[in-house]
């Protein structure tokens, strides 16, 4: 598939885990909420060592779990399955999920209530959390806890106003996405532009605020008709909804293009597309890699801070070999570790 790009007229990526490492971001803001949830509504204490990031790409493997807050509230309404209804402890509560995320499908935050409906009277529950709730941000308004929390805690008070505008209530301390860490470098999306003629655009689950302040000088590569924002989107065009793929293809008038991007979502998305019309041939290179490569020890010769090192390296390690079995099974046009890989592997190179 190396010569995919001389067939394709444009090159649409995702941002986050593609353009973006947003473990430290967007993952840690998934972690806050939960715990600060489960903590003041129901007293329950999930400390660090939980082992969060695990769960939160199990859940993403799914193809359902495209939206963060959606992340959030199934682990908080697992744990209260396991925790509060069922007295279990934190192994029990572990085992529990990885069998309830092995019987779901990519209908997300649906099928996790359908399941625990199962195996049991889950129902008081989510009519306590009220998920996803009155999502507009009216201050008149009982709007729904998880998002609001969720999107304080990564937004922080100035972003959060300037995205909702609307004053902060929970949570005022730095912003999670200042934890943003841009994987892709400015010299790969230049030989990408330079090959398309500038055809380069997004379909992410963020807002245009948290992408624009991410991205910062580097949204200048993309075009604005080829960008989509689904954060600012009805809910109902989350990935894997083709809606966004639809939108781009009309508005840029294309034939083909790349997608690139880094969950079963965003494959569903691209297949869904594919089912959906004629007009259009669309390519999928999936991303398997976790973000840049760190070193072990950062230079902190701890022994304890080495063990702990080695420990997330070995996880994260464990679920990039995962998503890349994922993406293999599913039949990806390409499959590469890292976004910058991308000139090389389609020969786009200086030389």
């Amino acid at each position: 598939m190396a010569n995919v790009i001389e067939v394709c007229e444009a090159v649409i990526f995702d941002i986050d885990g593609v353009l973006v490492d947003v473990r430290r971001s967007y993952n840690e803001a998934i972690i806050k909420t939960v715990q600060l949830i489960l903590e003041e509504s129901y007293d329950i204490k999930i400390a660090n060592k939980f082992p969060f990031e695990n769960l939160i790409s199990k859940l993403r493997n799914t193809g359902g779990f495209n939206n963060d807050i959606d992340t959030a509230y199934a682990i908080i309404l697992i744990i209260l399955h396991c925790v509060l209804i069922n007295k279990m402890n934190i192994d029990k509560t572990i085992i529990i999920f990885d069998e309830i995320v092995g019987k779901l499908d990519d209908k997300g935050k649906d099928a996790v209530e359908k399941e625990l409906e199962k195996r049991g009277d889950i129902r008081n529950i989510i009519n306590d959390l009220r998920y996803p709730g009155c999502v507009d941000y009216d201050d008149n308004a009982d709007d729904n806890k998880i998002s609001r929390l969720f999107n304080e805690i990564f937004y922080g008070p100035v972003l959060f106003k300037k995205q909702f505008n609307k004053e902060p209530r929970h949570y005022f301390d730095k912003p999670l996405i200042s934890h943003d860490i841009v994987i892709i470098k400015e010299e790969t999306i230049r030989l990408l532009s330079q090959k398309i003629n500038g055809n380069l655009g997004l379909i992410t689950g963020r807002s245009k605020v948290a992408s624009y302040f991410t991205l910062g000088n580097l949204m200048k590569y993309f075009k604005e008709d080829a960008c989509v924002f689904l954060e600012d989107e009805k809910r109902e065009f989350s990935k894997p909804n083709a809606f966004s793929l639809h939108k781009v293809f009309d508005n840029l008038g294309l034939k083909s293009a790349l997608y690139v991007g880094d969950s079963i979502a965003d494959l569903l998305m691209v297949e869904n597309f594919k089912s959906q019309t004629k007009k259009g041939k669309i390519f999928f290179c999936g991303v398997y890699g976790e973000g840049e490569k760190s070193s072990s020890n950062n230079g902190n010769n701890n022994s304890e801070s080495t063990d702990n090192n080695n420990l997330d390296n070995a996880q994260e390690n464990n679920q990039s070999k995962i998503k890349e079995k994922i993406l293999k099974s599913k039949n990806a046009d390409l499959i590469i570790e890292n976004v910058n890989d991308l000139p090389n592997i389609l020969n786009i190179t200086k030389n």
